[in-house]
């Protein structure tokens, strides 16, 4: 009886290493995302693959699901490791992507990604500074715009201009994507501190303020 059963675990250990053999070995395989600040709270994102490209090219799609408010929250993509199965969209807020891996040996591995928001930050370099006009225009009111100085070179490197004001007006965050110097005019009765967010053209940000003068 002994025998019987060294001979069924001999055969048993046997098949295990065939099956190994025949079974292709797979690399380590990770989602990841990038994100632009885009303006108004939104982010353009992409998510993909990160694996070393003998296992993206064992990948015949990757399934992501994403928040059920998105139109159509499931996307696939398939037959494209050259990109990392990469897919890009466009959105205000965070959340875990599931994302299903499949093999062409129909095998299949599942991710829970959280997306990450991030932004950076531009280089030290960039110098330019805020400014505004302003003209009254009956007692108590003012005409009055906000814009951003500095070289043409130094502009040029802008992309958008976002501007919070006072809570008080209504839509108090403003996109300005118009050169040359990406103002913003309105009117009101009182000065505040205006918050201001470059969005650069190689996708960094950068953070200014700056107390209105009325005068």
């Amino acid at each position: 009886m002994t025998r019987i059963w060294r001979k069924v675990a001999f055969a048993l250990s046997i098949v295990t290493v065939l099956a190994a053999t025949a079974m292709p070995s797979l690399g380590a395989v990770r989602s990841k995302n990038t994100s632009t600040y885009v303006g108004h709270g939104r982010w353009d994102w992409t998510i993909f693959i990160e694996a070393d490209e003998a296992t993206l090219r064992k990948i015949e799609c990757v399934e992501y699901t994403l928040h059920r408010t998105f139109r159509n929250p499931i996307r696939r993509v398939c037959n494209k490791p050259e990109t990392k199965f990469a897919y890009s969209t466009n959105g205000w807020g965070t959340f875990t992507v599931l994302v299903k891996v499949q093999y062409k040996d129909r095998r299949e591995e599942v991710i829970r990604h959280p997306l990450v928001f991030k932004e950076s930050k531009a280089p030290a370099s960039l110098n330019v500074t805020p400014d505004n006009w302003s003209r009254q225009i009956e007692p108590g009111w003012w005409a009055w715009g906000i814009y951003i100085k500095g070289t043409p070179f130094q502009l040029n490197l802008i992309r958008c201009v976002e501007y919070t004001l006072h809570r008080t007006f209504q839509k108090p965050v403003r996109l300005v994507c118009s050169l040359p110097r990406f103002e913003l005019t309105t009117r009101g009765w009182g000065t505040f501190t205006v918050k201001i967010k470059l969005l650069l053209k190689d996708g960094t940000t950068h953070r200014l303020s700056h107390p209105l003068k009325f005068q």
